[in-house]
C-alpha cells in the first residue's frame, strides 16, 4: 500500500480509498480543505491524462472533507449530488480545493475545483452534501 501523507491537518474520516489512491492532506479546517493527489500512471486514460473519474473522486473527498471539518462530535456525511464541469485535461499531480458556502443542520452546499501541476483548473464542482449525525 501506498504511504499516506499527513500535513498538520487531520483527516475527519479516512477511507482506505484515500490510501490506495495517495492523498496528501494539506489542509483542512473551518468549512475548507486542500488535498493532492500525486501522479500515478494507473490513474491515466487512454490519452495519458488523469482519467476523469480520478478527479471526480478527489473531489467528492475534498468536498465531504470540507464538510466534515465544520460539524463536531460523531457524525457521517452522505454526497447526495455532485454536478462537475470538466474544463481541461488533467495532467500531473492534482490539487483539490473545496470549500463550504452554506451549511444547515442536515444538508451542506459546497464548491470545489482541481488544478494540475501547471496551476490550470482542469475541473470544477458543486455538491450537496447530507449530514447524518451519529446519535449517542
Amino acid at each position: 500500500m501506498q504511504d499516506v501523507k499527513k500535513a498538520d491537518a487531520e483527516w475527519r474520516s479516512f477511507s482506505p480509498f484515500y490510501e490506495h489512491l495517495g492523498l496528501e492532506l494539506a489542509s483542512l479546517g473551518e468549512g475548507q480543505c486542500v488535498i493532492r493527489l500525486p501522479f500515478a500512471a494507473h490513474f491515466g486514460n487512454s490519452r495519458g491524462e488523469v482519467h476523469g473519474g480520478i478527479a471526480a473522486s478527489l473531489l467528492d473527498i475534498t468536498l465531504s472533507q470540507a464538510v466534515r471539518s465544520t460539524l463536531e462530535g460523531p457524525t457521517n456525511i452522505a454526497t447526495i449530488s455532485m454536478t462537475m464541469s470538466y474544463l481541461a485535461p488533467a495532467h500531473g499531480v492534482l490539487t483539490c480545493a473545496g470549500a463550504v458556502v452554506r451549511a444547515g443542520r442536515s444538508i451542506a452546499f459546497v464548491e470545489g475545483e482541481v488544478t494540475d501541476e501547471k496551476g490550470r483548473a482542469v475541473c470544477r464542482a458543486v455538491g450537496t452534501y447530507r449530514i447524518l449525525r451519529v446519535a449517542g
